[in-house]
């Protein structure tokens, strides 16, 4: 089941970009959450927990409790282009009702070089896992991927209506047993040069014996010509050939090595 891609995706980059129409840049951000809780009744014991842990690098998170049967577990973790989530819960022995949540996000900002003018390249995202729910469980997910044209004016960028070169935004949750087995690829033409923005999110959650599995099988990559080079604000590899340094880092770079070598020739 997909839902509306636009409203849907507008909605999660005006939350992750604020609010203003004109505004600073944000940074590149990678992060990892998950999150738990429960609540159990045993005789005349009531017990709640919940937990909750977040990684600001994307590195592995996690979370996880039970008690009397009840219990939840959720773990996340983004490496480079690949959004591992998974979180499952159990009820047995006692009554009562658990959750949990697992959340990868990628915000960073792109630009294209190793020509000029207009290039074209294509973004292809991969979906495979698994849902079980049953009679009282539910689990669900929502992958979303947006790059957009980030356009300079006066120093500022302007966010709140940007171009969107690709937008897809793919969700099924409730008590269904479903194996998913998705990719999809989007074309998009570039300018050389320019800054482009990219959000990709992926989240999972499950509820009271519901299980969303989808550990380390959620991807993304970009494919263009050989002689396209792509830089990433967040140091990310997303399957292009990261640019190589500019004419002038290169001479400060030989510069460098030159006074080095100075150097070591007065030490002797």
């Amino acid at each position: 089941m997909h839902s509306p891609p636009l409203f849907t995706l507008a909605l999660s980059l005006t939350a992750a970009l604020a609010a203003p129409a004109v505004h600073a840049r944000p940074s590149a951000e990678l992060n990892s959450t998950v999150s738990g809780n429960y609540t159990v009744t045993q005789g005349a014991t009531r017990s709640q927990l919940e937990i909750s842990e977040s990684d600001a690098l994307g590195a592995p998170v996690s979370a996880t409790a039970s008690k009397y049967g009840v219990g939840f577990d959720a773990h996340a973790q983004l490496d480079n282009t690949a959004l591992s989530a998974f979180a499952a819960t159990t009820i047995a022995g006692a009554t009562g009702s658990a959750s949990a949540q697992a959340l990868t996000r990628l915000t960073d900002f792109i630009t294209f070089s190793g020509g000029s003018g207009m290039g074209t390249a294509s973004l292809t995202a991969l979906l495979t896992g698994t849902l079980t729910g049953n009679q009282t469980g539910t689990a669900g997910y929502q992958l979303d991927i947006a790059l957009y044209d980030v356009s300079d004016i006066g120093g500022s960028v302007s966010l709140s209506n940007p171009l969107w070169l690709v937008t897809d935004t793919r969700s099924s949750g409730g008590r269904q047993m479903l194996t998913v087995d998705d990719s999809f690829t989007s074309s998009f033409d570039f300018e050389y040069g320019k800054q482009y923005g990219i959000v990709a999110s992926f989240s999972v959650n499950a509820a009271d014996g519901g299980v969303a599995d989808f550990s380390n099988t959620t991807s993304f990559a970009m494919a263009a010509a050989p002689s396209v080079r792509l830089h990433s604000l967040a140091g990310v590899d997303y399957g292009i050939t990261a640019a190589v340094p500019e004419p002038a880092s290169y001479a400060m770079l030989l510069a460098g090595l030159g006074l080095m070598g100075l150097i070591a020739h007065r030490r002797r």
